[in-house]
C-alpha cells in the first residue's frame, strides 16, 4: 500500500528536488563571488531610516505597555481571572517623547 504512493511520489519529486538544489547552489555561488569582490548585498540603512526604525520600536513598546495596563485593569474587575500578562508596573510603562510633554487626560 505504501509503495503505491511512495514510488510515484519519488519519481515525480526527484526532478523537482534536483532543479531547486541546482539553482539554490548556483545562487549561493554567485553570492560568495560578490562577497569576495567586496560588493555589499544589502545597502546600509541611512540615518533617516535608522531614526524611523527607532521611532517604530518606541511606538511598539508604548503599545505593549498600554495592552499590559489594560489587561491588568480587566483582570481587576470582579468575576475575572488573573491574566498571564505581567502587571503594568513590571513592564515599565513608557511614553513617546512627544507624549511625555503633553499631560494625559483621564477618560
Amino acid at each position: 500500500m505504501a509503495a503505491d504512493v511512495l514510488v510515484p511520489l519519488i519519481v515525480f519529486m526527484t526532478p523537482v528536488a534536483l532543479y531547486f538544489t541546482k539553482h539554490y547552489f548556483r545562487i549561493k555561488e554567485k553570492q560568495l563571488e560578490l562577497q569576495t569582490q567586496g560588493v555589499k548585498l544589502l545597502p546600509e540603512a541611512s540615518a533617516a531610516e535608522s531614526a524611523r526604525i527607532k521611532e517604530l520600536e518606541e511606538r511598539v513598546q508604548n503599545l505593549e505597555s498600554i495592552v499590559i495596563a489594560l489587561d491588568s485593569e480587566r483582570s481587576a474587575l470582579p468575576g475575572r481571572t488573573a491574566s498571564t500578562l505581567p502587571k503594568a508596573e513590571d513592564a515599565g510603562a513608557r511614553l513617546l517623547p512627544a507624549q511625555a510633554a503633553k499631560p494625559v487626560e483621564p477618560t
